[in-house]
């Protein structure tokens, strides 16, 4: 590594978004553990219409990702960090901008190009502000902030206040601090802080703060009622006692109830649903060890799908193991020292996937010649899994951006992308 790179890096780590770099390594990883797909080639060709592979169906409307090349020579270190910066804001406060107008059904183009410019340099305040309203017709931008704990912020943003960008305005609207969650249920209420009582308000945050998983907040202020809705993966019994402490309590007059959902991996959550189960149909001790399993616990192999017989009390495991001879012998042993296991009065059994294992190494072969097909896509490399597809890209485009949520090889494709590489490959071809 260069002194150049290993500065650049460090500036990375720098303007804290060290974690967007883990695209510089391939990611793999799966529902319930996963292989790579392949290594890093240089792809070449395009999809369009009848030639996109494997049956894709279209539900992704593509987004311009901004990117900017200037030639610069002679470049110094500092230079190049300063410059990787640069590409890594420019990218990030043009999506932060396009992401917020989404969210009031606008386009950059039915905005002035200096209203827009305006707004991406208001985006540095972002850790106090927590909502943006863009009015056409009266030709104002109104950015709500919170008064928290950003000073710096606090006096910079106020400075926005009534500032004429042509013949539009921007206004602040300031509030007192308040959690996101208990903010948007306000909201989604039709409810100003002023009519929830501080006591509730106080009291759904220090919940949220002591057992987490609050998934979301729902507020009747017909009945007074605050309802929590909680997110588990399997039934855990200390969760669960530290919900069941919400029921009833009462702070102001209003009522607090607590509602568990389960947050069942999918391949887990279609086995249950084939055998007719919910996640409490399966006993603690059987949840416990699954829970184990899933996480990668207890296990060497990957699995390609679950199967409950509640009948017979057994559990399947679908195993496949793709590697080198060692792999496969490790795998292999894996799957014998789970074979038959006894959980209470339920059994294990572990099958060897065979199928799933062709199907698999079928469709690295045609996603690596779907790679060379397709230069414009710019696919460093891919990640499998038996429900998605992951494309890492070296670069957001139109053309690749189409494939993102789109289904290909019946997988959902999630297209990945590190900012921070892009800006840091691009400052250091230049310099």
């Amino acid at each position: 590594m260069t002194e150049s790179v290993a500065r650049i890096i460090a500036a990375v780590v720098a303007i804290g978004v060290v974690c967007c770099a883990l695209a510089l390594i391939v990611a793999v990883h799966n529902d319930e553990g996963s292989d790579p797909g392949t290594g890093n080639v240089t792809p070449e060709g395009s999809p369009t219409g009848s030639n996109l592979p494997g049956d894709i169906s279209r539900n992704a409307t593509p987004q311009q990702v901004p990117g900017e090349e200037q030639e610069v020579e002679n470049m110094t270190s500092d230079e190049i960090w300063e410059r990787a910066q640069e590409i890594y804001w420019s990218w990030y406060r043009s999506g932060t901008v396009e992401r917020m107008l989404e969210e009031v059904n606008m386009t950059p183009d039915e905005l002035p190009d200096d209203v827009i410019e305006e707004m991406k340099n208001a985006t540095q305040f972002e850790d106090i502000i927590w909502k943006w309203d863009v009015d056409p017709r009266n030709k104002q931008v109104v950015i709500h902030a919170v008064f928290a704990w950003n000073e710096e912020h606090e006096k910079e943003l106020k400075a926005v206040q009534g500032r004429k960008v042509g013949d539009w305005t921007f206004n602040v609207a300031w509030e007192p601090y308040m959690l996101r969650t208990v903010r948007r249920a306000l909201d989604a209420a039709n409810m100003t802080p002023e009519e929830l009582p501080d006591e509730v308000k106080e009291e759904m945050e220090k919940i949220s703060a002591q057992i987490g998983g609050i998934r979301t907040w729902e507020l009747d202020p017909r009945n007074r009622l605050v309802v929590a809705y909680a997110h588990f993966t399997w039934p855990n019994d200390g969760y669960e006692t530290k919900v069941d402490a919400i029921q009833g309590r009462e702070i102001s007059g209003w009522t607090f109830k607590a509602v568990l959902e389960p947050d069942v991996p999918e391949l887990m959550q279609r086995a249950l649903d084939a055998a007719n189960m919910t996640p409490d149909g399966v006993p603690k001790e059987v949840r416990e060890e699954l829970k184990d399993l899933q996480r990668g616990n207890n296990r060497t192999f990957s699995i390609s799908k679950w199967g409950f017989d509640p009948d017979n009390k057994r559990v399947v495991l679908y195993a496949y193991s793709i590697g080198s001879e060692r792999r496969r012998v490790q795998d292999e042993k894996g799957m014998e020292a789970l074979q038959g296991r006894e959980i209470g009065d339920w059994t294990l059994t572990v099958i060897h996937d065979v199928d799933y294992e062709k199907e698999r190494e079928q469709l690295v072969a045609e996603l690596l010649q779907f790679r060379k097909d397709h230069p414009e896509l710019e696919i460093g490399a891919f990640s499998i899994s038996p429900t998605e597809l992951e494309l890492w890209v070296a670069n957001r485009t139109p053309a690749n951006e189409v494939l993102n949520g789109t289904v290909m090889h019946g997988r959902t494709v999630e297209l990945l992308w590190s900012p921070v590489d892009y800006a840091i490959r691009l400052a250091y071809e230049n310099q």
